[in-house]
């Protein structure tokens, strides 16, 4: 073989060993890019604090919350390439979730009755179980041409600004104990352009003149303390203990003190709606009837649980 032969042949392997190296890096970086291999890295590094599914659907909330995207753009778009900045904004969310920091602190709102809901840590993240009690509420009383609300321990204000939302000519109005909770419920009702009445206080020190409100909504905190080891983490650790949990030996206090109000507070046949532990539908309408509330029903959540207790107040 001659030296020309050589050399020639030396040329041609390393532009095979470029070439493919070029092939090489051209496919990492499309990979390292890709939507799916970001999926693919949540559904590996999260399998041990989220089901699968639930992983999928933390994902692709912060795809859409990041892309800007509605369902339909990701079905249309999802084998695109992602940009720099969504990639680093999707390794730091990952970082945070492992954290057991809740994916909706980390996009900073929820998706309520369709109405975007600033949370932090000063208040409970809203369930869709909540949404279904806005539902039952409206459903009821979608003819009344005026409505007088109050929402005790209103949190992030939720279920008030839903329901102004949804009635048109209501006079709302949100009581919280907590001042920082009571600031994330102003937010909300400006930035959702809902005009509600909401007051830093305690229920138990509530007063207003009788026949006040037609409808008295809570969802107050019912989960016994003896649960704690039950509940994630990212809820422990990132939502306030005030809103969820109650003392084991008297878990039905706020009820009995928000039925009792009521009393006085409601007009005649005025309703009272609670959400609450599936364990303790049956007491809450005990309680009810024995402070002569009429027509009590439990409802059912969409997982069948006795989640939804309701009354009517009568002279």
């Amino acid at each position: 073989m001659s030296i020309f032969t050589i050399i020639l042949h030396g040329i041609y392997i390393k532009t095979q060993c470029a070439h493919c190296i070029f092939n090489y890096l051209t496919f990492f970086i499309l990979i390292v890019g890709a939507i799916e291999s970001y999926e693919i890295q949540y559904l590996n590094e999260l399998d041990t604090i989220y089901p699968s599914r639930e992983i999928k659907n933390i994902f692709l909330e912060l795809l859409l919350y990041i892309k800007r995207w509605n369902k339909i753009d990701y079905l249309l778009n999802k084998n695109k390439i992602l940009e720099k900045n969504e990639i680093q904004f999707l390794s730091e969310s990952l970082r945070k979730l492992k954290n057991h920091i809740p994916l909706q602190h980390i996009i900073g709102y929820v998706l309520f009755c369709d109405l975007k809901i600033k949370v932090n840590e000063h208040v409970l993240i809203p369930r869709p179980e909540t949404e279904e009690l806005v539902h039952i509420i409206y459903n009821q009383n979608k003819l009344e041409t005026s409505l007088n609300i109050l929402d005790v321990g209103t949190g992030s204000g939720c279920i008030i600004i839903a329901l102004k939302k949804l009635f048109k000519n209501t006079n709302c109005k949100g009581i919280d104990i907590s001042q920082k909770a009571l600031n994330i419920a102003i937010e909300n009702a400006t930035c959702n352009n809902s005009d509600i009445d909401f007051k830093n206080q305690d229920i138990n020190e509530y007063s207003v003149r009788p026949n006040s409100f037609d409808i008295i909504v809570s969802n107050p905190p019912y989960v016994p303390i003896r649960e704690l080891k039950k509940i994630r983490t990212n809820v422990i650790d990132f939502e306030p203990h005030m809103a969820l949990f109650v003392e084991n030996n008297n878990p039905l206090k706020f009820y009995h003190t928000i039925a009792e109000f009521g009393r006085n507070s409601l007009v005649n046949k005025g309703k009272i709606y609670f959400e609450t532990h599936e364990d303790y539908a049956f007491e809450i309408v005990n309680l009810l009837k024995d402070k002569k509330y009429k027509n009590c029903i439990i409802r059912q959540d969409l997982q069948g649980k006795n989640r939804f207790v309701e009354a009517i107040k009568y002279d």
